[in-house]
């Protein structure tokens, strides 16, 4: 690791790597780590200045990091990615965020709009419950049963990598079953009730910056439908349903997210043109 890396960024695990005008600041989500952007930092390193690092309790970050009265909402980790921000004095930010970093990045970009220039969802949700006129995915009653499993300590460990990967754990996917495994049950339950109780939607049209929906159309987490009401409710998306099956289509499609990622950079306008500066005033 790079040793201008500072305090903060040390103990959340952080890798930097590669030069560019813009920087891609990858974000993981619920109970996995840094390492399922691999792919994309071996695609954009070239091209991009790469931020990958792990949210606190999760991946090898510092368990001292985590708070659970912190933590217990995604404004604390959003608070933690605006840190990471300062610290790193990072600008032109184009995050990648995966499942519950997605809302924690629109948090951090509602904040400090001037430090990003675009966001990129992975199996993105305002709101996983079901409400009304509006199809999350989960009743309370499931919600509920993966609360007990986790209070109980039962199995919800294969329960989440079931809902994730939706399919076998092959060799190639051992990895995310293994970091689930290793996560203090206290954090994922604290973490769980964030995003389960959490709901975001009133803020959707808030948002400032150019966004790309990516999901496959078999995630467990998050159906079709969020996908397409995200589309309709952020004021400048765009959705791309990802070929395969699960919620990490960055880590088990990497080529088809990473051709979907180079077309939507392509088109975002010059960092330094009229377009950005004008966004920079507004903030």
């Amino acid at each position: 690791m790079n040793n201008a890396v500072s305090s903060f960024a040390r103990r959340a695990n952080t890798e930097v790597v590669g030069s560019g005008p813009r920087t891609l600041l990858c974000a993981h989500g619920f109970c996995s780590h840094r390492g399922i952007f691999r792919p994309q930092v071996a695609a954009f390193r070239n091209s991009c200045r790469v931020v990958a690092y792990d949210l606190a309790g999760f991946g090898h970050s510092d368990p001292a990091l985590w708070n659970a009265a912190r933590h217990a909402s995604l404004e604390g980790y959003a608070d933690d990615m605006l840190r990471l921000i300062d610290e790193l004095d990072l600008r032109n930010i184009v995050l990648l965020g995966a499942s519950m970093s997605a809302m924690i990045g629109l948090l951090a970009a509602l904040e400090r709009p001037e430090r990003f220039d675009a966001l990129v969802f992975v199996g993105a949700s305002p709101r996983y419950l079901n409400a009304s006129n509006y199809r999350g995915g989960f009743q309370r009653d499931d919600v509920d049963g993966f609360y007990q499993l986790l209070d109980q300590q039962q199995d919800w460990q294969g329960a989440l990598t079931g809902m994730m990967l939706n399919q076998p754990v092959s060799l190639a996917l051992q990895e995310i079953a293994e970091h689930v495994r290793g996560v203090n049950p206290q954090v994922a339950g604290v973490v769980a009730r964030a995003i389960f109780e959490s709901d975001y939607r009133s803020l959707l049209p808030q948002a400032r910056h150019p966004v790309l929906v990516t999901q496959t159309r078999a995630d467990n987490a998050v159906p079709e439908s969020v996908g397409r009401y995200l589309q309709e409710c952020l004021p400048q998306a765009q959705l791309e349903f990802l070929p395969g099956v699960g919620h990490l289509p960055n880590f088990t499609e990497p080529e088809a997210f990473n051709a979907a990622l180079e077309r939507f950079l392509g088109g975002l306008p010059e960092v330094g043109g009229p377009a950005m500066l004008a966004l920079a005033g507004r903030a």
